[in-house]
């Protein structure tokens, strides 16, 4: 068994494309993703990359970042309120600076580890081994593995061991596109479904012009792009990442890049957005962003659906990843539930007992119903 050693780097480029590649493979959030990521000038994070090496290889690499959470992040209703009271007292309730393994927007968590190394011994140790220093490096006394796939769970539960708690993240939603037209996915609706989703459409082309472009280089749309987005971001409820304009111009400025920006155009005025990331089989609906106004009175957010959708089955994709959030809508259009785990653990023995109380009460489907009934 060889030796593994871990260092921890604060800049992609001490890594290298080859060597990216070589733990992850093809991914939707590539090493380019990250790149534009370090590059876009975010307040809330700062990036971080563990990597193990064996005999000058290496064998993994994971992708960190530092924030502040809320660990009310979800919550809504008579405790949301209560906790918004204690922080007149105490300003940081509940808000910890946490060391997150994951991307702050990846659809899912990701590690990279080399083919074979994944039932090594020293792989859990050293990953623990390395997280732990650089959440010291950091001062973050709290480790969140965020947002991890069911398959990934069988590497990551020995996590439990090790004295961190597994809970429930937010899930993602995925439609399989198993139709031959957008008719034929019309019909997997039910009648009631079927019927709400074309009467919306049937109002929104009957009020105006909609044109719908999409493109890679969107620089010239750029303000008016950021200028959507937050309007979004500011009537969201749940709170995580606050996007810059310049993650916008990186994406739109990598000819490389995956990403492609889906403009709806109302009687030619730019209306709403998708920026989406289409991988292999795979279509990502990540950002969104909306002129409300417009958006309500010629319904928007359907005909974006139905036009990600239709120029999915076109393009040959199988899935559509639409995100989290909003759950009722997707689940209507026929999207599924994909369960989604974290894990998490504070250095102080005492607060992670506390943690392992609380967390009962942060389990998504206690505030969303549409998650009770998936």
């Amino acid at each position: 068994m060889q030796k593994i050693n871990y260092k921890i780097v604060d800049n992609i480029d001490q890594i290298g494309q080859s060597q990216w590649d070589a733990v992850f493979g093809c991914i939707p959030e590539s090493y380019n993703f990250f790149k534009a990521l370090e590059s876009s000038g975010f307040l809330e994070f700062r990036f971080y990359y563990l990597v193990m090496e064996s005999a000058n290889e290496i064998v993994l690499i994971t992708p960190l970042f530092s924030a502040d959470f809320n660990l009310d992040i979800a919550v809504e209703g008579w405790f949301s309120k209560f906790i918004k009271f204690l922080r007149k007292v105490f300003p940081r309730f509940l808000i910890i600076k946490t060391l997150f393994c994951g991307s702050p927007f990846g659809e899912y968590g990701v590690l990279g580890i080399k083919q074979g190394f994944k039932d090594d011994p020293g792989i859990i140790s050293g990953l623990l081994q390395g997280i732990k220093d650089c959440g010291m490096r950091v001062n973050a006394p709290l480790t969140i593995f965020k947002d991890f796939l069911k398959q990934d769970t069988l590497f990551l539960d020995a996590l439990i061991q090790k004295g961190y708690s597994k809970v429930e993240s937010f899930p993602t939603v995925v439609l399989e596109l198993n139709f031959t037209s957008f008719d034929d996915y019309l019909k997997s609706l039910n009648n009631s479904d079927r019927k709400y989703l074309q009467r919306k459409l049937k109002q929104a082309y009957s009020r105006g012009k909609i044109e719908v472009k999409v493109i890679q280089d969107a620089s010239g749309e750029i303000d008016r792009i950021f200028q959507l987005y937050e309007n979004t971001y500011r009537k969201g409820v749940t709170k995580f990442e606050h996007l810059t304009k310049d993650f916008f111009l990186q994406l739109s400025g990598d000819s490389n890049s995956r990403a492609r920006f889906f403009l709806y155009y109302v009687d030619g005025r730019l209306a709403a957005f998708n920026l989406c990331f289409i991988y292999e089989n795979l279509f990502i609906d990540k950002f969104v962003g909306f002129d409300y106004e417009l958006s309500r009175e010629f319904n928007l957010y359907f005909v974006s659906q139905a036009y990600n959708i239709n120029w999915c089955l076109s393009n040959s994709l199988c899935y559509y990843y639409s995100g989290q959030t909003n759950y009722e809508t997707k689940i209507r259009l026929g999207g599924k539930l994909v369960a989604l785990y974290a894990y998490l653990k504070h250095k102080n023995m005492f607060f992670n007992f506390f943690l392992k109380l609380l967390i009962p009460l942060f389990k998504p489907d206690n505030f969303d119903q549409n998650l009770r009934q998936g």
